[in-house]
């Protein structure tokens, strides 16, 4: 390994020399360079927490919301738009279409990097704007009839449960939802719960990967397991995932499964992902048809054609894989645990803190809802900032508060959190 890994390219390609280049030559006028630390850097983490643009005194803890833009993926974005805004006179449409609008290309490459994190083909894999719109793909696009039923949990963001209500009350399909325990630390409870919900009008099984509310990791390849020896179809909400957690859709047996890459992926809001089953994608109607709507040799870019969009939005979603990449799935997923447990860990130690998130180690990672008795959720994010520049989000109700650990965030930020949150439930 060498001691310094760069994203370097210098701008001397000839405007048509490929159709649509790497994150790292986004900027053609001139060099975009992303320095990474050495793995056996002492600081590497620090170093990290420098490619980000953010004040250095100020602390963000809501990935789980949006993700914080590297500059590396805020440079693609602005570079892209300059350099277009100036030579769009310049760009023939035939070679360079793709770089004025999107929303018409297969955008191969793109695709394969998403394939590559979640385990998928590149035709099973289609872009999106977002979560929301993955799922209503499926949920429109089933062949769904009055009486059918679907099983969900109570616990669903509204990106994950609101088309199938438009479903029920459109078609007459039948929504059963399991209850979600609040902390929830056992996941055969949760297993037994969705089987037990099973009956012979069961024609869908839609659960998110990680509940939005509390960070909850759900025991999804036992629940797609069950729902394959019964022919019922298995759609995953993973827009908490991409990013956050290791993803292999292959092992985790689902038939559909969405994301939302501008969270922990920390790509520009506007990108969204979805993997369809190859052997399956057929029983899925194309809802917001294009002039590929009717392509089954690619149906990840029947999908993924929808009209058009911004470019730049693409190029800052491959420059967000490749920031990934290069620090690389493993290591990323297993700093953003290793931050959520030491929080965790010390907020079990604090009189006066309930915990509303599992502890249970396979049901958690850098999400972790908490409250403290007496205080809301509003008046603590409050004292937070105001004590320590700290931003996590607030939640409604009595939840409390949410607390989202990232790789741009430290170990220091984490304690200087705990003291805060010890001062503050000591004097209920």
């Amino acid at each position: 390994m060498t001691s310094r890994r760069r994203f370097l390219q210098n701008t001397v390609f000839s405007l048509f020399s490929l159709p649509f280049l790497t994150a790292a030559t986004r900027c053609r006028s001139g060099t975009v360079v992303t320095e990474f630390p050495s793995d056996s850097d002492p600081d590497y983490w620090l170093k990290i927490k420098e490619l980000f643009p953010m004040p250095p005194d100020e602390t963000y803890f809501n990935a789980s919301t949006i993700g914080a833009q590297p500059k590396m993926v805020l440079d693609a974005v602005i570079h892209h738009l300059q350099y277009y805004a100036v030579n769009i006179a310049k760009t023939d449409w035939k070679e360079g279409g793709k770089e004025l609008l999107t929303g018409y290309f297969p955008y191969f490459e793109i695709r394969r990097k998403l394939g590559k994190l979640k385990n998928a083909d590149v035709n099973e894999i289609s872009l999106t704007q977002n979560a929301h719109m993955g799922m209503n793909f499926i949920s429109n696009g089933l062949e769904l009839n009055a009486g059918d039923e679907i099983i969900m949990t109570d616990r669903e963001h509204v990106g994950g449960k609101c088309g199938w209500e438009l479903m029920a009350k459109r078609k007459g399909i039948v929504i059963r939802q399991i209850e979600i325990p609040v902390p929830a630390n056992d996941p055969i409870e949760i297993i037994e719960k969705v089987e037990s919900m099973i009956t012979r009008r069961t024609r869908v099984i839609a659960v998110p990967h990680i509940v939005s509310a509390f960070g909850l990791i759900l025991p999804v390849r036992e629940i797609c397991a069950i729902a394959r020896e019964r022919g019922i179809f298995t759609v995953i909400d993973g827009a908490q995932a991409i990013g956050h957690i290791p993803i292999d859709v292959k092992d985790i047996g689902c038939d559909a499964y969405y994301s939302s890459p501008h969270k922990w992926l920390l790509a520009p809001a506007g990108n969204g992902a979805l993997y369809i089953r190859k052997e399956i994608v057929s029983e899925v109607w194309t809802t917001l048809a294009s002039g590929q709507w009717d392509n089954h040799e690619d149906d990840g870019y029947r999908f993924t054609q929808r009209g058009t969009g911004n470019p730049a939005i693409l190029a800052g979603l491959e420059a967000a894989i490749d920031f990934h990449n290069t620090i690389g799935n493993e290591k990323v997923t297993g700093r953003i645990k290793f931050l959520g447990d030491r929080l965790r860990e010390g907020l079990r130690s604090i009189k006066n803190v309930e915990i509303l998130s599992s502890i249970h180690p396979d049901m958690c990672a850098g999400v972790t809802t908490y409250r403290i008795k007496g205080i809301t959720g509003r008046e603590l994010q409050d004292e937070l900032w105001k004590r320590g520049k700290l931003q996590p989000r607030a939640m409604g109700g009595d939840l409390g508060i949410r607390h989202s650990t990232h790789i741009f965030n430290t170990v220091e930020e984490i304690d200087r959190t705990l003291a805060i949150v010890n001062d503050l439930a000591a004097r209920v």
